[in-house]
This record gives C-alpha cells, sequence and structure tokens, in this order.
C-alpha cells in the first residue's frame, strides 16, 4: 500500500460519519482516526505486504452479521437475517466482469459460501455467509461503495 492508497481512503471517509476505520490483513495493520467534529485524519501506518489480487476470505469473526427484530415494522420478516459490510469499499457481485454473479435472489447458500467481493485499497476480499438459507434480498448494486456496517444482504435462515 502506497500514500496513494492512504489518500484515497482519507477522502472516501471524509464523506461518511466514520469517525474511525481499522484494516487488518495477517500481523499488518492500517488505522485512521478522525478527531471528532472536525475533519483531521490521522493516519497510523505499518507497512502491508503487497496481494496478488486474488481474493482473501473475510471469515465469521470479521464479519458483521446483525439480526433485526424490528425488521417486522419496516416490511421484513422477523425470522430473517441482515448480513452487513465487514468494511469501506466497492461492492463486487462477481469475481471479475466476466464472471457471472456469485449468487442471486432466491439462491440457496451454505455457510461460508462466497456471496460478494468487496474491494478495500486493491485487496479483494470475500464476504462469506455466515448461515445456511436462501437470498432474500440483495441491497447494494455492483460496484457500488460501501461503508462498514451497510445492510448487503437478507437470508431467510434453514
Amino acid at each position: 500500500m502506497d500514500l496513494k492508497d492512504i489518500r484515497q481512503l482519507i477522502r472516501m471517509l471524509d464523506d461518511t460519519l466514520i469517525s474511525e476505520i481499522e484494516i487488518k490483513n495477517g500481523e499488518d495493520t492500517l488505522r485512521i482516526t478522525r478527531a471528532v467534529g472536525g475533519s483531521v485524519v490521522q493516519p497510523v501506518y505499518q507497512p502491508m505486504p503487497m496481494m496478488s489480487g486474488q481474493p482473501t476470505s473475510v471469515s465469521g469473526s470479521s464479519m458483521v452479521v446483525v439480526e433485526k427484530p424490528e425488521a417486522s415494522a419496516v416490511g421484513r420478516d422477523p425470522n430473517t437475517v441482515v448480513i452487513t459490510s465487514p468494511m469501506v469499499g466497492t461492492f463486487y457481485r462477481s469475481r471479475d466482469p466476466e464472471s457471472p454473479p456469485l449468487i442471486q435472489v432466491g439462491d440457496m447458500v451454505e455457510k461460508r459460501q462466497p456471496l460478494a467481493i468487496i474491494e478495500a485499497m486493491k485487496l479483494m476480499n470475500e464476504i462469506e455467509s455466515e448461515y445456511s438459507g436462501r437470498i432474500v434480498a440483495i441491497l447494494k448494486e455492483n460496484a457500488s461503495l460501501v461503508e462498514y456496517g451497510e445492510e448487503l444482504f437478507i437470508i431467510s435462515p434453514m
């Protein structure tokens, strides 16, 4: 990762309400913190190795899964779960532009099955399902920017 990548991430954060982000890759960590009430951003950088562009797995402990018991109040089935983005980046439904989407609405998925890719600082991260079940909704468009905690999928667990 170079200074250009860090500056791009800082610009992305300026357009959000996020005050801190930390990205870990193995033993390497990048943390950017913005002062409350201002736009001062202080990067703390530990070198990360260059990656080959191959997807890496974002597994159970890294993925944020939020159950929505109040979802029925907004028209969602209370028996569904929402999978949210574990990071800031660009959401892709397939591994590359020529490949078909990894999943479609109505598909049955297994636990740990890849659902999408999020590109963060030129690293491709597979987003895996935490549940076996049926895809009820895909909430983001292909190639759209996502923020940490933003809703990506609704799954009806089996």
